[in-house]
Order: C-alpha cells, then sequence, then structure tokens
C-alpha cells in the first residue's frame, strides 16, 4: 500500500538522482576516448572500468535512490537521513575508486574499493532485510526482498571477485565468478527492482488497472530464483527470459488498459520491457556458443540491454517520480493553492519528449553504427546526460522558486 506520509525528505532519493547523471557523462567521456580495439574485449580494464561507471555509478544511484523512497512509501522502513548520507558518500568514493583501479589494475585500490563498497551495501541490504522481513511476519510479504536480496549477493560477489584478483582466494573458477556477478546484477538486482517498481508506478502514474496479485507475489521470487541457479550453473541461462516473457506480457496488457494513451512514459515503458528480455533471450547462446560470435557481439548486446532497455525505463521512472516527490513537498508546504497548480509545471510533458527522442534513437542506430561510427554513441549519450541534468536541476529550482 502506497503510504506518502512515511516519504523521505526530499534531499535523500534527490542526491542519488543528481549524482547519476554526473557519472553517465563520466563514463561517456571514458567510452569516447576508447580505441576502436577495446570494444573487443569485454573484459578488458577498460572496460570493466567503464562497466562499472555505467552501473555502479550511474544505474546504480539512481535504483539505490528509488529503493530507499521506494522501501519507505510502501512498506514504512525509513532510512535515517544521515545513514542515506553515509551510503550516498560511499557509493561515489566506491564507485570512483573501484573504476580507477579496475582502469589501472591497481590491487590495493581495488582492495579499498571493495571494502568501502562491500560495508555500505551489506550494511544497507542487511538492514532491509531484516526490517522487511520483521514486516512481513507482522503484515504482509514484500516483493522488494528479491531485489534487495539480489542486491546482498551481487556485492559478495564483487567481493570475491576483487579477492580472487588480488589474492587467488578463494579457489574458484574466474568465469563462473564474472557470470555469477553478471546475472545477479542485471537480472536479480537491477531487472528485478525494475519490475517491482513498476508494479506500482505503472498503474499509478498512468492510470491503469493494478497488476494481477498472483504475479506480483510470484514473479519477483521467481525472477531472483532462476539468477541465483543460472549463476550457480549456466545451463540455467535457457530458462532466464521465461520470468520476463511473462512480465512483459502483464506489462503490455497494463499500458493497454492505461488511460493516460498520450503519455510518453507508456512507450518508454514498452520499448523498455522488451529490451530487457531480448539480450536475455541470447545470452544462453552467446555463453555456449562464443567461438562462432564476432569478438563484439558481448560487449555490443550489453551495451543494448543498457541503453534500449535500462535507459528507457529509467528515464521514464525518473520523469514520474521527481515532479511527484517535488509536488508533495510543495504541498506540505503549502497545502492548497500557490504558484503550482499541477505536477507538469514541475516537470513538462516536452522534456520528457526530447529525452524519449534521444533514448529510442540510442537504442536503434546501435547496432548500425556499431560497425562505422561507434564514437557517435557516446557522444549521444553526453548530450542525454547534460539532458537530464537540465532537466532534474531545472525541476528543482522551480519548486524552490514556488516557495
Amino acid at each position: 500500500m502506497f503510504q506518502p506520509e512515511f516519504s523521505l525528505p526530499l534531499s535523500t532519493p534527490l542526491r542519488f538522482f543528481r549524482a547519476a547523471p554526473c557519472w553517465l557523462l563520466l563514463a561517456s567521456l571514458v567510452a569516447l576516448g576508447l580505441p576502436p580495439e577495446a570494444w573487443q574485449a569485454r573484459f578488458s580494464p577498460a572496460m570493466l572500468a567503464l562497466t562499472h561507471l555505467l552501473m555502479l555509478g550511474f544505474a546504480g544511484n539512481i535504483m539505490l535512490g528509488a529503493l530507499l523512497q521506494v522501501c519507505a512509501v510502501l512498506t514504512g522502513v525509513r532510512a535515517h537521513p544521515t545513514s542515506a548520507i553515509v551510503l550516498w558518500l560511499a557509493l561515489q568514493t566506491g564507485t570512483g575508486l573501484l573504476a580507477w583501479g579496475l582502469w589501472h589494475m591497481q590491487m590495493i585500490v581495488l582492495q579499498l574499493a571493495a571494502l568501502i563498497l562491500l560495508a555500505a551495501l551489506l550494511g544497507l541490504t542487511l538492514w532491509l532485510l531484516a526490517s522487511l522481513l520483521l514486516r512481513s511476519a507482522l503484515q504482509q510479504h514484500s516483493p522488494l526482498l528479491w531485489p534487495i536480496l539480489g542486491l546482498l549477493l551481487l556485492a559478495l560477489s564483487g567481493g570475491l571477485l576483487v579477492s580472487l584478483l588480488s589474492t587467488g582466494q578463494p579457489a574458484l573458477a574466474l568465469n563462473d565468478l564474472l557470470r555469477a556477478h553478471i546475472v545477479l546484477g542485471s537480472t536479480a538486482w537491477l531487472s528485478g527492482l525494475i519490475i517491482v517498481v513498476g508494479f506500482t508506478v505503472i498503474p499509478m502514474f498512468l492510470v491503469a488497472p493494478a497488476w494481477p496479485r498472483w504475479l506480483v507475489q510470484i514473479l519477483p521470487g521467481l525472477i531472483f530464483a532462476l539468477a541465483f541457479a543460472s549463476a550457480i550453473d549456466a545451463r540455467a541461462l535457457y530458462l532466464l527470459g521465461l520470468p520476463v516473457v511473462l512480465w512483459y506480457a502483464g506489462l503490455l496488457r497494463v499500458l493497454h488498459q492505461s488511460q493516460r494513451r498520450a503519455d510518453p512514459t507508456r512507450a518508454l515503458w514498452a520499448w523498455g520491457g522488451i529490451n530487457l528480455l531480448l539480450p536475455l533471450m541470447c545470452v544462453p547462446w552467446l555463453e555456449h556458443g562464443s567461438a562462432h560470435w564476432p569478438a563484439a557481439t558481448p560487449v555490443l548486446l550489453a551495451a543494448y540491454w543498457l541503453l534500449a532497455g535500462v535507459l528507457p525505463i529509467i528515464t521514464a521512472m525518473l520523469a514520474k517520480i521527481i515532479p511527484f516527490l517535488l509536488w508533495m513537498d510543495y504541498r506540505l508546504e503549502q497545502p492548497s493553492g500557490g504558484r503550482l497548480r499541477h505536477m507538469g509545471q514541475l516537470f513538462p510533458e516536452r522534456w520528457l519528449r526530447r529525452l524519449s527522442y534521444g533514448v529510442f534513437l540510442m537504442g536503434i542506430v546501435l547496432w548500425p553504427l556499431s560497425s562505422t561510427s561507434f564514437k557517435a554513441i557516446p557522444l549521444m549519450l553526453m548530450i542525454y546526460a547534460l539532458a537530464l541534468a537540465y532537466c532534474l536541476e531545472r525541476s528543482i529550482r522551480i519548486r524552490r522558486q514556488a516557495s
């Protein structure tokens, strides 16, 4: 149940959201400077650093900010503002150190980054899991448990990878550990949280019927179970796309019944949803037939998943969540009347349409440009990062000027 009275102080989620475009801009600059041959090796130091700038710096900030806010308003589990600041600082510091350590393969820097990120993420996830399980015993099981558990395992597998690279321990196969880390991060954590957040924000902001109750209760646990199985045994990758197919069918049904037919976020959810699914369906064939694919295919597939799958959905979420948070903050200060009459004044729909055009374009031209003019992709990503930062900062300024 949505409980706006439990919302966090506005500065808490905004701090994470405002940091995200900065990391995206940095990642774009790094990608722009990479030579063409760097895109052939997915586990090269440069590609590993770039991946973590995108997944931890950009997506990580947005998803952790969303997780803290969603936990507060859906379950009543509220992070203390000081703890949230410590988490934010640890995430920025750990991401920067991790990217630097991977780029230069400096083990001492990698170990320091792993310690900071592990302390922050284990502390967060264990506290959230304990709080949610206690509430589940008293009230109702929360689907948020599953992506949080995915984040916990993601952090642990990342710590094991740093340990394996720097000390040779534990005695695990590097490729198996890398596969586990990627599957847990992309599916159990990131896709899992996107799906759970969508259960609330799509009906709420697109005036659509609620998702089927059985789907809400079963799907997050099923996705986590198959991601965990794929982390243990690569043969389970063949099944990993099935729950996402189920989710996408439900998504199309809910979007079709939405009463806000002209809202640009409908197309962003539909486009992003299918592109979360397609790369997942390709991964097992790539995993078991890598010798027959061009060397750059894994990097391109991951880039497509991020640019055409995750980015549209993140854009749709931010375009609704940010003005809603600003609007709630304004109404707490001024219960009626005032200069702001509706949320559209805080984040006009024309901004969202322009962001959408950029997102659609990046997904569509990624494969054609990959062999001819790959530098165009980071350039477009850079423009998107600047446009997103402008929209965020402009929304916040409009809210402040309305006081």
